[in-house]
């Protein structure tokens, strides 16, 4: 629920378009503000949590999803998308820290990459619920009545956020001095950025993409990204035990690799408009479920970099992740209008997912946190 602001707009992009009257630029503004914001706190929201503990944090950022979606509800004006987007996307940033914290606490070694995906599991669940309901719900009632139902599932699972995570602090709040993170971790926040920022548009754009390239309705739109966001999670999951199963050494490498198959992913999706939707179904399945497993696997990489600092850790490697998806969404809708063509957006996300490869290659020669 802490990434529901993060999505939404994605699905209710042609409803939000027509009521508004802004250009799919101006729909993908509100994503890239909404992670930019989380990004941009990622760091404060590290040590906000070593400080006041998980279950405090990740309270906290179920309130602020469930005061943002109201007032975008109830003033429905683009200004408040963007408001509601930058208090909704620093609230999530304490969602990230604080429950990579609490599981950092709670799971040994030999399972956190396993945990860490069904953690993160979470987002594309929330996700395949949102993309097949969202745009059918918009057309039948409205858009803001969406918004109102997320508010709702926000609260309450605020409250059993506070009854279920523990009280979990990092180490750095015992009253020494923090260990130093490991020399030239800056490289996770990087490749983390360039992981996002190729594979964002297959979460954020392909429902568009099916509707206006291909004529597709967007109930089956919003289905086909169901389905895909689904699969992810069985793969996403699928992955973790793998990813334990190698070990600690093997994990950057593993990232290198889903994020090699994402390529070729977006290459099927950009072959949709000669051969189809069907190769685009395949190709929007393929990339949304290696991104997912790269993601539940590098948050385990985080832990396994820098055990005794895992909010700063965190916080570093997610600001660089979520300044990704400020500039993606935005950027990819706004030369999507320029070229009135979604080719050329593709080709520069091929682009960047290439470029990530070997970031993760460089990250993967850090050395790990010592006492």
């Amino acid at each position: 629920m802490g990434a529901s602001l993060g999505f939404i707009p994605g699905f209710l992009a042609t409803a939000l378009s027509e009521d508004l009257d802004v250009s799919r630029g101006m729909i993908g503004l509100i994503v890239g503000i909404y992670f930019g914001a989380t990004g941009i706190g990622s760091i404060p929201a590290g040590r906000f949590t070593d400080k006041f503990g998980a279950r405090n944090v990740a309270t906290i950022n179920m309130l602020l999803v469930a005061g943002s979606s109201l007032l975008i509800a109830f003033f429905h004006t683009y200004a408040m998308w963007i408001i509601g987007s930058v208090v909704g996307g620093m609230g999530y940033a304490l969602g990230n820290t604080s429950t990579n914290v609490a599981i950092g606490h709670a799971v040994p070694l030999e399972r956190r990459a396993l945990a860490m995906s069904v953690k993160t599991s979470g987002v594309p669940l929330m996700a395949t619920i949102a993309a097949a309901i969202t745009p059918w719900a918009a057309n039948v009632w409205s858009w803001e009545r969406v918004l109102v139902f997320n508010a709702i599932v926000a609260a309450i699972s605020g409250i059993f956020t506070y009854f279920v995570l523990d009280d979990d602090r990092s180490e750095s709040t015992t009253g020494s001095a923090p260990i130093p993170l490991p020399k030239d971790f800056y490289w996770f926040g990087i490749a983390a950025f360039l992981l996002i920022g190729g594979s964002q548009p297959l979460y954020s754009w392909t429902v568009s993409y099916l509707e206006e390239s291909l004529n597709a309705p967007a109930s089956l739109s919003g289905g086909i990204m169901a389905i895909a966001s689904f699969t992810g999670v069985i793969v996403m999951i699928c992955n973790g035990v793998w990813a334990d199963r190698l070990g600690e050494l093997k994990r950057i490498p593993l990232v290198m690799l889903l994020l090699s198959v994402s390529a070729l992913s977006v290459c099927l999706v950009i072959l949709g408009t000669i051969l189809g939707t069907f190769i685009v179904v395949i190709g929007l399945t393929l990339g949304v479920s290696t991104q997912l497993a790269a993601i539940g696997t590098m948050h385990a990489a985080v832990i396994d970099k820098a055990p005794k600092s895992v909010g700063r850790a965190t916080g570093i490697t997610m600001t660089g992740y979520y300044l990704g998806a400020l500039v993606t969404p935005a950027g990819f809708g706004l030369l999507v209008d320029i070229s009135d063509t979604y080719i050329y957006s593709w080709l520069a996300t091929l682009v960047i997912l290439i470029t990530a490869v070997g970031a993760w290659h460089r990250a993967g020669k850090v050395q790990t946190q010592r006492d």
